[in-house]
């Protein structure tokens, strides 16, 4: 359902060329979990951030369900990518004076469609926050506030899920909670996970794990697991 083709992203700084990925290729199967790995730098999110189609790739191409995102217009782009993917970066980014649950519905507004309430109830079930439906993003701890977010990434049921160090803000017992939750919705959702992280451990939780290192692939373990 992913196909990433010789992506490249290239930066004129000071008349010296930063490759921040310079030639990438993999491809991802339809209900997939991957992890991306790499240091600080290596060009990971670089590659989120193309896969999102939130920048503009200096070559290569972005092939979700069979569309090339770069051959969209602009605006055919941005509906594309808010009807099909679904975003969690490390800073919750949830809006403080709405509660949870319309946090979570915010993206039917924009396209106007019916909030699909059953749907939206199964998701607090699964992400385990159906109590705090009520409350505002700060009477929540940190762990809840990314279910929320995740919550809010699902809701318009996009094929992919993309997650930019989810856990990067979180202590170690609501890192491990949050992981073990995007697992869960992976397996009961089905929705292809690309996860972007620099933790080891983080990373083992998906069932495959791409390595990036100064923006080139450097490992990936398909095949392995």
């Amino acid at each position: 359902m992913l196909a990433v083709q010789n992506l490249k992203k290239y930066y004129d700084k000071n008349k010296v060329v930063i490759k921040a990925l310079d030639g990438v290729n993999f491809e991802v199967k339809n209900g997939d979990f991957v992890s991306i790995v790499g240091a600080s730098g290596s060009g990971k999110s670089t590659l989120l951030n193309l896969v999102g189609g939130l920048d503009y790739p200096t070559e290569g191409k972005v092939i979700i369900d069979d569309v090339d995102i770069y051959h969209l217009k602009d605006d055919e782009r941005t509906i594309f990518r808010r009807r099909n993917i679904g975003f969690v970066f490390q800073s919750y980014n949830l809006l403080p004076m709405l509660n949870v649950y319309e946090n979570i519905i915010l993206p039917f507004g924009l396209d106007g469609e019916r909030v699909d309430r059953k749907y939206v109830e199964n998701i607090l079930e699964i992400l385990e926050i159906k109590d705090q439906a009520h409350k505002m993003p700060n009477e929540l701890s940190g762990g809840q506030q990314q279910r929320v977010a995740i919550a809010r990434a699902l809701v318009t049921k996009p094929s992919l899920i993309l997650a930019d160090e989810p856990t990067g803000n979180l202590d170690s017992k609501s890192s491990s909670q949050v992981v073990y939750l995007l697992k869960k919705i992976n397996k009961e959702l089905g929705n292809t996970i690309l996860m972007i992280t620099h933790d080891d451990t983080v990373a083992q939780a998906a069932g495959r794990i791409i390595r990036i290192e100064d923006g080139k692939l450097v490992e990936d373990n398909e095949g392995q697991q």
